[in-house]
């Protein structure tokens, strides 16, 4: 009995959203992310990312989001089903916001070192919503 309460105490301060395709990103952490403030805008950045309330996109792979942790205002779990070069693969994301909500640290992606991305105010690139969504070959539409 008192492991169960230790447990339960230690999960009182997170907040989950999970199931599938019911995960729901909250606002502060969605919109564009690049490498750096001068990559927004652009296609060439390979930090891009994009995260939407239920769909994250990297530079090459990208999904649904099927869960969803938070802990407090700054800190955000992913768990997401990502798609890329003929793949299919459960992937783990963790972000902490910076105190002014403009920049986004992984510390999970390569132990031992941060990537920061940046907020863009408007939308990175000339990708789409659904630019997982094949394109037909040219001369075949």
């Amino acid at each position: 009995m008192r492991t169960a309460s230790a447990i339960a105490a230690l999960l009182l301060p997170l907040s989950a959203f999970a199931g599938s395709h019911g995960a729901n990103v909250p606002d502060r952490f969605l919109g564009y992310w690049a490498g750096s403030p001068d990559s927004c805008g652009s296609d060439a950045d390979d930090m891009i990312l994009r995260i939407a309330r239920q769909h994250i996109s990297y530079w090459e792979s990208e999904g649904p989001i099927i869960a969803v942790v938070t802990r407090g205002e700054t800190e955000i779990a992913l768990i997401s089903e990502l798609s890329g070069e003929g793949e299919t693969w459960l992937s783990t994301a963790k972000f902490k916001l910076s105190q002014d909500g403009r920049q986004l640290i992984d510390d999970m992606s390569v132990p031992g070192q941060q990537f920061v991305r940046y907020k863009c105010s408007r939308t990175v690139g000339t990708r789409s919503n659904n630019s997982f969504k094949p394109m037909p070959l040219r001369g075949t539409a």
